[in-house]
């Protein structure tokens, strides 16, 4: 089915347990004494798949491999890992591999059992490969860091999607001969991507302490060997054959120094334990009459890291992982009594303005125009963030931030009358959220004339910290919490507000004593607004919101049986985001704020925090482990650290080297955010089968489509 459907609260479910057994009762009355059942028993193999007993030895049993020795010995903490380009045939595809095969088993002498790699025991299609690094051991803190690491030089190496075409037959076999693989060779593409991508995996994992693929450093390898009509290859050096059931194989080509290594690589699509030519010939290589003709090609989008059982797909976001996107019903609770009984109609009214041609993610999008505009009119009018500047300016600010909170609520509504509703929606609209976390700030910085102070770059900052909160408590709790003030709807009315009021009397009157509008100097002394606005804003973050995210996680996580200890590690990003900002905007040898450089930082940040919560959101949809890290982080500890020479015994930089440093890093952050952004909703709509921005058609009847579920319609989220 193309939706979701949820059962219905008012039917009976005593109804529907009493017809299952009146069925069931039947099915057992229409068996005779003696009959059997029509369906045939299940194979051998299939139990041996699933087996009940967990197996406790950390040894290797060849018995539960097919007599295959672990060439790596498993040490706890110690997590195999393999880069790779996966390749699942299409059924045209598999005949060809699978006939190939056939020809193979053909020839081979009787005593040697060739095994597939196209199929598991029970018949199923298995996904086929390239090796793009051998078999690589990383401690499980290594984990995370190398993932994110190898997402950065994949990202920097430029590589544009190719083809590789299969052609040759081969035999190869492991460096300690116990093993041959067969395999097709892939021919150099026009566009070399596998030897550039080759080239970033080994970097990363030298690195990382680890060896690298077809390296010929302190390596030896067995010559060639042929015999009949194979080619009998050896592995290179140390490298490993992997467990089957590990999906990624270590077959190599043996390589000299200065060889092409173009050539080496394969993908496998049989094995066998016994060497299939009992003679060997001169070195060099053939190839299987008839298997020439059937070249296969190969269409190389992204490529996949395996570390343990777990695997992270570069350049795309896995099928595996977006599975869950099919089951995705949104979830939130909102308890403030404005939302609940005032601003709910406004927004059933607003929504019934938009054509239902508009899409419900452009709805978002829109919204967020409205804050970039006033961030290019802040940057004409008052680039100091001082002013004062003219009336309509502040009164654009509350216009611009009402419509994108106006917006941000009736794009779930859009969706729902549109038919639009999808995980993407969630994904993007609390991703423009995170966008809209050091924007509309600064809109307010600005109204209320704080400049590029330290109270300025406070209030700049400081939703990042109550947005990373909510969202990790989102992550695992699965539902939003707003409580009876929120800043989504009290705090942004409030925002508005004091906008208004700035276009009205002036910026001023937040540093006017707070006594000239209300006589009680018994209570506010000669405090104004903006002396007590730290402690105010950060005392509500510290004393109310933060505590009561951290009780729904504990919560949750106790009603999972989970512990609760290891959470508190997630917090690492933002500690080191907050950290950094302030090491380096505060520090009396940066210059940033001196030069008044808030907006471009502020600009900067924006995708930084962007990313490091949208990867939050992704991970939440698609049930995958909570990323502690961004590659856009190490450019900010980077200027914390620039900002701070001094304090490590060197030379300050000028000011001219720092504002470079940053407007570098404004371009990093942006190229990197889009790309890996657009990376992502176009995994999500290929395998969804929907658009992002403009309305996906709905199938005709009885037409199944690829994904699209539906929402509670409860909250005003999708």
């Amino acid at each position: 089915m193309a939706l979701v459907d949820y059962s219905d609260s008012d039917n009976s479910s005593g109804e529907d347990d009493t017809r299952k057994q009146s069925n069931v009762l039947k099915r057992k009355r229409s068996l005779e004494p003696n009959q059997q059942p029509a369906l045939p028993p299940l194979p051998d193999s299939f139990h041996n798949l699933y087996a009940s007993n967990a197996r406790a030895s950390k040894h290797d049993d060849p018995s539960l491999h097919g007599g295959r020795q672990r060439q790596i010995p498993h040490i706890e903490g110690q997590w195999p890992t393999h880069v790779y380009i996966e390749w699942r045939p299409s059924g045209s595809e598999s005949e060809i591999l699978t006939n190939m095969l056939e020809k193979a088993k053909v020839s081979l002498p009787p005593n040697v059992r060739l095994e597939s790699l196209l199929k598991n025991d029970l018949g199923a299609d298995l996904p086929l490969h390239i090796s793009l690094s051998r078999t690589l051991m990383l401690a499980t803190h290594e984990r995370q860091t190398f993932t994110d690491v190898f997402e950065a030089a994949i990202g920097t190496s430029d590589v544009k999607p190719f083809t590789v075409t299969l052609e040759k037959l081969h035999w190869v076999a492991n460096y300690e001969n116990n093993r041959w693989f067969l395999v097709l060779q892939a021919a150099k593409p026009e566009y070399n991507g596998l030897a550039e991508l080759l080239v970033a995996s080994n970097t990363v994992a030298k690195r990382f302490g680890q060896p690298s693929l077809y390296s010929p450093e302190k390596q030896s390898s067995p010559p060639m060997m042929t015999s009949g009509k194979f080619a009998m290859g050896s592995l290179n050096g140390a490298a490993r054959a992997a467990p089957r059931d590990s999906g990624v194989d270590n077959s190599t080509f043996p390589l000299t120094p200065g060889e092409d290594m173009s050539d080496h690589f394969h993908v496998s699509i049989g094995w066998t334990l016994e060497r299939p030519h009992e003679t060997s010939g001169s070195s060099g290589s053939s190839t299987m009459d008839g298997c020439d003709s059937e070249k296969l090609e190969l269409e190389v989008h992204g490529i996949k890291v395996k570390i343990g059982n777990g695997t992270a797909a570069h350049e795309c976001v896995c099928d595996d992982a977006l599975v869950h996107l099919k089951s995705y019903k949104y979830s939130s609770v909102d308890k403030s009594l404005l939302s609940r009984y005032i601003l709910k109609h406004y927004w059933n009214g607003f929504v019934e303005l938009l054509p239902l041609w508009l899409a419900p993610n452009m709805v978002t999008l829109l919204g967020f125009f409205c804050i970039l505009a006033n961030v290019i009119l802040l940057e004409i009018f008052i680039p100091d963030l001082v002013g004062p500047a003219p009336s309509w300016l502040y009164y654009s600010f509350a216009l611009g931030l009402w419509m994108y909170s106006t917006m941000d609520n009736v794009d779930g509504k859009q969706a729902r009358r549109t038919g639009q509703s999808s995980g993407l929606g969630e994904l993007f609209d609390h991703g423009i959220d995170s966008l809209n976390c050091t924007l509309a700030s600064l809109c307010e910085t600005a109204a209320m004339g704080l400049g590029s102070s330290p109270k300025g770059v406070f209030t700049a900052l400081i939703p990042c910290l109550p947005m990373f909160f909510s969202t990790w408590e989102t992550y695992h709790t699965h539902t939003l919490y707003l409580g009876y003030f929120n800043g989504p709807t009290e705090g942004l009315i409030i925002a508005c507000s004091m906008m208004v009021l700035s276009g009205y009397y002036g910026p001023q009157i937040w540093t006017q004593p707070i006594t000239d509008w209300i006589d009680r100097p018994d209570i506010f002394g000669s405090a104004s607004v903006v002396d007590l606005w730290f402690p105010l804003i950060f005392g509500t973050f510290l004393f109310i919101h933060l505590p009561a995210c951290v009780l729904n996680v504990v919560k949750a996580r106790r009603e999972k049986g989970l512990s609760i200890a290891p959470v508190f590690t997630e917090w690492t990003p933002i500690i080191i985001f907050t950290g950094s900002c302030a090491a380096w905007l505060y520090s009396p040898y940066s210059t940033l704020m001196q030069e008044n450089r808030l907006v471009l930082f502020c600009l900067t940040m924006s995708f930084v925090f962007g990313r490091m919560t949208t990867k939050i959101i992704l991970a939440h949809l698609t049930r995958q482990p909570f990323p502690l890290w961004t590659v856009m982080l190490t450019p900010l500890i980077g200027g914390a650290v620039i900002g701070n020479l001094p304090l490590l015994g060197f030379s300050a930089v000028t000011p001219n080297v720092e504002l470079w440093y940053l407007r570098a890093y404004f371009v990093f952050a942006v190229v990197v955010y889009f790309r890996w952004a657009l990376l992502v909703i176009s995994s999500i709509c290929n395998y969804l089968g929907i658009n992002c921005l403009t309305i996906t058609p709905k199938p005709a009847p009885n037409q199944k489509v690829n994904g699209g579920v539906t929402s509670s319609g409860k909250t005003h989220k999708r």
